[in-house]
């Protein structure tokens, strides 16, 4: 099965470069890149907007259904802080 050099593949590559050239080999430029690597990986957990999804198992009996629609959400002025 050939190797797939998509985004994923570059990702772990170059995560992998950078721990092992940069933290453990010396390597200023890979450290730079693992510092940088942590940051990404950092802000993009921090800044992650919105709420967890909510998750419902419950049995529909006959003739029962869901109705999903969306809520907006009200504007930034309208909101009570």
């Amino acid at each position: 099965m050939a190797r797939s050099f998509g985004p994923t593949h570059v990702k772990r590559a170059i995560r992998h470069n950078s721990l092992h050239r940069g933290l453990f080999g010396g390597s200023r430029f890979w450290l730079t890149m693992f510092g940088l690597g942590q940051l990404v990986r950092w802000s993009g957990k921090v800044t992650k907007r919105g709420e967890m999804p909510i998750r419902f198992s419950e049995r529909l009996g006959p003739d029962e259904a869901y109705m999903i629609h969306h809520v907006a959400r009200p504007k930034r002025r309208d909101r009570s802080s």
